[in-house]
């Protein structure tokens, strides 16, 4: 039986190539446990008052969904919100906190 011998070469490719997919397999994992952690966080945070952390209720004005705390009645946007009350009829006045807050 004759045993084949590898070459110093041979081995540092295949040292290289499994570096290479350890690095790519730990890359992956990072991702997922990012990407976990994240949805994790939106869950535990969600429709939560910054403020207080009482839930938040959505509320239809001017036909935008604003978010009002049910504790502190604090007013929250979304991201666009405010330039979609202030572009059509809505404009922050008194009316508009008034019609909010009763």
């Amino acid at each position: 039986m004759t045993v084949e011998k590898r070459s110093a070469t041979e081995d540092e490719y295949f040292m290289k190539m499994d570096a290479k997919n350890l690095a790519k397999r730990r890359g992956e994992l990072d991702n997922k446990r990012a990407e976990e952690n994240k949805k994790q966080r939106k869950e535990q945070h969600w429709m939560k008052c910054p403020k207080c952390g009482s839930d938040l209720e959505e509320i239809n004005y001017q036909k935008v969904m604003i978010d009002k705390c049910s504790e502190c009645n604090g007013i929250w946007l979304d991201k666009g919100e405010l330039e979609l009350l202030t572009e059509g009829k809505a404009r922050l006045t008194k009316a508009f906190f008034v019609n909010i807050f009763g």
